[in-house]
């Protein structure tokens, strides 16, 4: 059929990523893009894709802290990783991207970027990243879709086990997977001890006082999946945990603000905070798909999502908008369902249509101290003096209607185009805002959306693809950050709550010359309205018109049978005009990352023993206007990083053995150097070399 030969024209993106090389050349066509919204479709056959597949993951985590450091050293497009427990300032192309577990979205409308900290590596199977603009999945894709996959059961038993030694610190992990009568079931569990970290220099890395790290903390884990598949159904139930809860005893010295920029972050002991930096992310999901006929498949999904993370305190006294020493904490129930139906209108057209609906209930309290007793203990005790509204709960309700349309026009013709409708309604009650204690009156809004995509592919031979694509996404605007600072003037209805439309255009060239193969993208994205920004601690309320471009370079060469290497480049400009202004400026370091070059030396030394070096390259660049500094303006300097990655397999089980910063180098992360907190305190160098050693068996 033709729409096979679409499936090899989109997938092979997927190869060509620089992310990882398990598939050959050879075996390109079956390649297979997972993450769309029916099993096998595609999502769009002009984009560029990257998947890490188990394999790789399991290399790279012997490195790697958790999947967010995976991504960002890794995927074209992506920025380079933070040291804290954040994904602020981790743009795709130089936007939000929206991360799905198993289909179910890990934003929350009061965005507080920790998308990527809501699982545990051991319950990871793979991740597919589409970078660009995209409304299938609903909003919060302007720069793209994230979809992780956890790991599922299977026909044949296995009883596995580990346990990982990294830096002092440990990993336990137990699964069991396999099949009782029709029943595939997977349970796995998981406890990871983290301990501190060090500089190349030795010293204690400081705890991050913006967003919080994982510090000194205790992660639980726990899954479990069942599924059964009969005549032409399948039914899956599936339930995920993470647990996160810091417990340390360190502070950062709050000195270090008065030194010279940049003078890396101080930890001191002697910390009493009971309550301290948290994750609390539980999943339930079904899904149930049915061959309705023989060209029409229905798929299901309903979720239920719970979920609650806690931050460091912040001093807020001297501005008004906040006027205590307090610390946030996020409360968010998500229930949502999905409906697609699958139509094979003939040999060479394809329909998915259907319909998603979701009700989301957040709102983001504080806790509030005692400042006498913390300024008298040196910044180091916080006496609790109660719990006070900030963000009041909102409710966000959508209903949306997509369809997507897939033709063969000849066999080197692809053509793709839909649409996404979606209505959302907002609400919340009557509140006081924390600082200046303005009663503001509940209110309600609403909006709609309609975004539509096209994208064609031509082969120019069976070596060669071209395509070219027109993608619109949208973001919803957050309203907690605007009311949390309200004035007693505010207004709903005349603030500024229309959703981010972006419009991304894309032009692309993938192709193969022998064994080596190879992929090259340009894109422009452009919005009316960008994210809303906060300055001066919520004074100033903006909303900036955006414009970016970029680029992104891919390939992967099989030097011989057993050596490999993936090199990839990619690089994005930004520019921003205030509301009023004349003229455009760029954008700062948190929206738009350096350059950046990755690299991957994959080598088997036998069938059993695999190494792997990557590295990354982080580009040098000047965010300041006229020189001056400002949030998110410095002059970022380069830096980089290599990472060896070492893999055995014994007769009983596999040894893997990873050291992240080969060379110790001494660094401070594009977040660190951009100082998110505006000082010192988030000047977090990079941790020095480190080591793990893991041990995995299967009984």
């Amino acid at each position: 059929m033709l729409l096979k030969k679409s499936l090899l024209c989109v997938s092979v993106t997927a190869l060509l990523a620089g992310v990882s090389h398990t598939v050959l050349a050879d075996d390109i066509e079956h390649v297979e893009i997972r993450a769309q919204r029916m099993a096998s479709d595609l999502n769009s056959i002009a984009r560029n894709v990257s998947v890490i597949d188990e394999q790789m993951l399991r290399t790279q985590f012997s490195s790697a802290q958790n999947i967010a450091e995976v991504l960002a050293k890794t995927v074209p497009g992506m920025a380079p990783p933070t040291p804290a427990l954040t994904n602020f300032g981790t743009t795709l192309r130089g936007r939000n991207a929206l991360v799905l577990i198993d289909g179910v979205p890990m934003n929350t409308n009061r965005n507080i970027s920790r998308d990527l900290h809501n699982l545990h590596p051991a319950q990871v199977e793979r991740v597919e990243i589409f970078r660009g603009g995209n409304a299938l999945y609903g909003s919060g894709a302007t720069g793209g879709v994230i979809y992780i996959y956890t790991k599922g059961g299977q026909q044949a038993s296995e009883i596995a086990s580990s346990i990982e030694v990294k830096n002092g610190a440990y990993t336990l992990a137990q699964s069991f997977v396999g099949q009782v009568n029709d029943w595939q079931y997977r349970v796995g569990a998981s406890y990871e001890n983290v301990d501190s970290f060090s500089d190349a220099d030795g010293d204690r890395i400081a705890v991050e006082p913006s967003q919080g790290d994982s510090f000194d903390s205790d992660i639980y884990s726990f899954d479990a999946k069942v599924s059964k598949t009969w005549d032409a159904q399948s039914l899956s139930l599936s339930v995920l945990s993470y647990v996160l809860e810091q417990d340390t005893d360190y502070a950062s010295d709050p000195t270090v603000k008065a030194l010279p920029y940049i003078n890396k972050a101080q930890s001191i002991k002697g910390l009493q905070l009971d309550k301290q930096n948290q994750i609390n992310n539980l999943v339930f999901n079904v899904g149930y798909q049915n061959q309705l006929s023989e060209n029409n498949k229905l798929s299901a999904q309903f979720y239920f999502r719970d979920y609650d993370a806690r931050f460091a305190p912040f001093d807020g006294r001297p501005y008004a908008t906040w006027n205590h020493l307090a610390q946030t904490y996020l409360e968010s129930t998500n229930l949502g369902l999905k409906l697609t139906v699958n139509s094979q209108l003939s040999e060479n057209l394809e329909l998915d249509w259907g319909f998603d609906a979701q009700d989301e209930r957040s709102e983001m309290p504080v806790t509030t101290y005692d400042g006498e007793v913390y300024d008298n203990s040196g910044y180091l005790v916080f006496k609790e003096t109660g719990d006070k509204a900030f963000v009041p709960e909102i409710s966000h309700r959508t209903l949306a209607a997509f369809a997507q349309a897939r033709a063969n026009v000849t066999e080197q013709l692809g053509v793709e185009a839909g649409l996404r409708a979606e209505r959302i309604d907002a609400s919340f009650d009557d509140f006081t805002t924390l600082g200046q204690a303005v009663a503001i009156s509940g209110s309600s809004y609403d909006y709609s959306s309609t975004v539509y995509n096209l994208g064609v592919t031509y082969d120019i031979n069976d070596n060669h693809t071209v395509y070219v694509a027109f993608n619109e996404g949208y973001e919803l605007p957050d309203i907690g950050l605007q009311i949390r600072y309200a004035s007693s003037q505010f207004d709903l209805s005349q603030s500024s709550l229309q959703p981010i439309e972006s419009t991304d255009r894309e032009i692309g060239w993938r192709g193969e010359l022998g064994s080596l193969s190879f992929s090259a993208a340009y894109f422009v994205s452009k919005s009316d309205l960008g994210r809303v920004k906060s300055e001066g601690m919520g004074l100033s309320i903006s909303r900036n018109q955006v414009e970016i471009d970029g680029f992104e370079i891919a390939s992967s060469w099989d030097m011989t049978n057993n050596l490999s290497m993936d090199l990839s480049y990619s690089k994005a400009n930004g520019d921003e005009k205030a509301q009023n202004a004349e003229q455009f400026q760029q954008m700062n370091g948190f929206s738009i990352a350096p350059s950046k070059l990755t690299a991957q030396l994959n080598y088997d030394l036998t069938s059993s023993w695999r190494t792997n070096l990557t590295f990354m390259h982080s580009g040098s660049k000047d965010y300041r206007l006229e020189g001056e500094n400002a949030f998110g303006r410095r002059d970022v300097e380069s830096y980089t990083l290599v990472d060896f990655n070492s893999q055995i397999e014994l007769e009983q089980g596999t040894v893997t053995v990873g050291i992240e910063n080969l060379f110790n180098n001494q660094y401070f992360p594009v977040y660190s150097q951009l100082q998110r907190n505006g000082n010192n305190s988030s000047s977090i160098p990079g941790r020095g070399r480190t080591f793990s050693v893991k041990y995995r068996i299967v009984w």
